[in-house]
């Protein structure tokens, strides 16, 4: 029940309450029905006292009673749809590590061909592949003197390692960076040049396979619990707190870029990164150049210290 609903029912419920304990007091010591000083039994009086105090106050405690039954329906109800949503909560988190579980990425250095990270290991090398890509995008950025800013360089960096960029994507991811028109063309082939140059290390290979259920039922989580009408504001923050625990290091890592570029755009819409905190536990000086509280005003864990 939400908070509106349940205000509603004590109010109407006090008020009916309190209409039937004065209305029993002011027939009870109604001076039309004392039975003055003699011990005898008057039948007439007594029955137009009942039926006056059955009528009236017993019909008040009928009406408090209906109110105080829907109440409980209400509230059982309410009780239900909370425990169901906290149950689908929970199965996202299992489906999320699960799905960390499952990941098994080879070496980006492809000469090492039985080299293969598994599990949350895997975001390290999301971390090495986003790092490199970056070393490059600076690069190309100062020497063609692009200007292109942090915000504008970290969602470029995270377009090409969400995609990729080798063989037939170049034209794929040209299309992506439209946006960037008209050096779109002319950066994506600066890219692959400078990846080229060293074959056996994968810098531009795609993750999308791997990452796309990721963010997606983790979006879908932490949307399902905030639009939640059954939940109250702790026990929102309570629940995505305990979501945030699942997260690595190089997970918040790639989270963070994954946020700063387009695909975050409704993550930051919504306000879910500073509402919850999903970053706070991010180090400092660990997302290359970028400080996350610059982007995203929250108590960060490594400032609790």
């Amino acid at each position: 029940m939400n908070k509106t609903a349940k205000t509603i029912f004590i109010i109407l419920s006090s008020i009916f309450g309190l209409i039937g304990f004065v209305s029993s007091f002011i027939i009870i010591f109604n001076k039309t029905y004392r039975f003055g000083d003699s011990a005898a039994f008057d039948p007439d009086l007594a029955s137009n006292f009942g039926d006056l105090f059955g009528g009236l106050v017993g019909t008040i405690f009928s009406i408090l009673s209906v109110f105080l039954l829907i109440y409980t329906i209400l509230h059982q109800n309410s009780e239900s749809q909370k425990s169901a949503l906290e149950t689908n909560f929970f199965r996202m988190i299992d489906y999320h590590n699960q799905n960390v579980n499952q990941l098994k990425i080879a070496h980006l250095d492809s000469t090492k061909k039985d080299d293969f990270s598994e599990g949350r290991r895997a975001f390290v090398q999301f971390k090495i592949q986003i790092h490199r890509l970056f070393e490059i995008l600076n690069k190309i950025n100062a020497e063609k003197k692009y200007n292109l800013s942090q915000e504008q360089l970290a969602d470029i960096v995270y377009i090409i390692f969400y995609y990729g960029i080798d063989g037939s994507w170049v034209s794929f991811v040209e299309q992506k960076l439209d946006r960037y028109k008209p050096i779109n063309k002319e950066l994506a082939e600066a890219v692959q040049a400078e990846i080229n140059l060293n074959p056996n290390y994968k810098i531009g290979r795609t993750n999308q396979t791997n990452l796309s259920t990721y963010f997606r039922n983790m979006y879908n989580a932490v949307k399902l619990v905030d639009e939640s009408s059954f939940l109250k504001k702790d026990e929102k923050k309570e629940l995505i707190n305990i979501y945030r625990a699942q997260l690595s290091n190089p997970e918040l890592y790639i989270l963070f870029f994954n946020i700063m570029s387009r695909f975050g755009k409704k993550w930051k819409e919504n306000k879910y990164v500073t509402k919850y905190e999903l970053i706070k536990n991010i180090p400092h000086n660990y997302c290359e150049s970028y400080s996350p509280k610059e982007y995203f005003l929250m108590q960060y864990e490594d400032d609790e210290y």
